[in-house]
């Protein structure tokens, strides 16, 4: 494992009077893939949003490279992929693609032996997002989300609505991202996606726990 470039110390996150998660800490290293895994309703979705600068924290702090994290250390090192469709389906994929890669130029380095190729994107540019597939609109949000060339991949159940074929794409680029130095923090509630993973944390009950260190046989009751 690579050197540590990303650390969430003692943070504490929830809604209203509800709190979520409270002193919670995660480390992340270099060319690593982490996955948190967690029942529905346990705050993975909280927590991604939080780590990726989206949901402000009530306590504690993220660090990048050792230096607090602001706005701009968060866009510019983390690429964010969420649960929910962030798209804007009324139009094309191209169009959607451009105004995450502000302009013509960067995006066509993508489109030409970049990222949009090898998620298998150019034969779908001038398509409207509404008539793609599911699994298809995921690969444009990773698409969107790897604008700029972050250093570290936050996604939320990016292989949800991801058939065979669309997750051996994932898979690949994933591997060939983690390679090139980049970092991945995932969740997924499919097994067979964990063993990409250098290390898999249990959400539960607001702290995270070292999956591979816990009864396993009970997850699916969790």
């Amino acid at each position: 494992m690579g050197t540590v470039i990303f650390q969430a110390i003692g943070i504490t996150a929830g809604y209203g009077r509800r709190v979520v998660f409270s002193d919670l800490s995660l480390e992340l290293a270099e060319g690593s893939c982490t996955f948190i895994i967690g029942a529905n309703g346990c705050g993975k979705s909280t927590l991604f949003s939080v780590l990726s600068g989206i949901k402000r924290m009530r306590g504690g702090e993220i660090l990048i490279d050792g230096l607090r994290a602001e706005a701009k250390q968060f866009r510019r090192q983390i690429g964010y992929v969420p649960q929910d469709n962030p798209l804007f389906t009324e139009l094309s994929v191209k169009d959607n693609l451009l105004l995450w890669y502000g302009g013509r130029e960067a995006l066509q380095k993508e489109i030409s032996g970049g990222v949009v190729e090898k998620l298998g994107l150019r034969e779908v540019l001038k398509k409207r997002v509404s008539t793609l597939s599911g699994g298809m609109q995921r690969r444009v949000c990773i698409g969107c989300a790897m604008a700029g060339h972050p250093r570290i991949l936050i996604m939320d159940e990016p292989g949800a609505a991801l058939d065979l074929e669309c997750k051996e794409i994932l898979y690949g680029y994933l591997d060939e991202y983690r390679k090139a130095g980049g970092t991945v923090l995932m969740s997924s509630h499919e097994k067979s996606e964990w063993e990409m993973g250098d290390r898999i944390y249990l959400l539960r009950d607001g702290r995270l726990e070292d999956f591979r260190a816990t009864d396993q046989t009970g997850y699916g009751r969790i």
